[in-house]
């Protein structure tokens, strides 16, 4: 099984379906070409919570809270005004904040990431504590550093000890 499919067999609640994304808008709106992976992630995830703390954004959401774009153009900003470690971390790849995709985000303010490269299999995940200085960086898909860190295989710099839960589940949210 892929980890995307492995993600989805955890115990879930909520709508069931494919998530409605507005990829068109999303990739003209931020100027970026999406990699399939990530596109199949967000098809099955966008919207969802994972165990009642992280939760999955989604293009074209209403709620802006939630919605890919409107989190992301929010997200860089924080990140250029605010987190000059990071920055570094980003010239050190050859990119910046500008380029940084937000996937999701949690209810401590912790900031879910894409980080961009021509490359699609080199896409990585960034993910940086809201309130703080720490900072997880994964070099793989999203579902594959979900998956592995609900599962226990990695250990967040970021997430509380309380996450994930001992018996992860997700809530689909596909409409939110």
């Amino acid at each position: 099984m892929t980890d995307l499919e492995l993600l989805a067999a955890l115990p879930s609640t909520g709508e069931t379906g494919l998530v409605p994304n507005d990829w068109e808008w999303a990739e003209a709106a931020l100027g970026v070409v999406f990699p399939a992976a990530f596109r199949r992630f967000l098809d099955a995830f966008g919207g969802a919570k994972f165990d009642d703390f992280l939760h999955a954004y989604r293009a074209g959401a209403e709620n802006k809270n939630v919605d890919l774009v409107a989190q992301t153009l929010q997200n860089r900003q924080t990140m250029a005004e605010t987190r000059a470690h990071i920055q570094e971390l980003l010239a050190e790849r050859g990119t910046d904040t500008s380029r940084l995709v937000a996937w999701g985000g949690t209810d401590n303010a912790d900031m879910c990431f894409l980080i961009p490269h021509e490359d699609h299999s080199r896409w990585a995940v960034l993910v940086v504590e809201g309130r703080g200085r720490d900072y997880d960086l994964f070099e793989g898909p999203v579902e594959s550093y979900l998956l592995s860190v609900l599962r226990g295989d990695i250990v967040s710099e970021v997430f509380p000890d309380d996450f994930p839960d001992e018996a992860p589940c997700y809530e689909r949210r596909p409409r939110s």
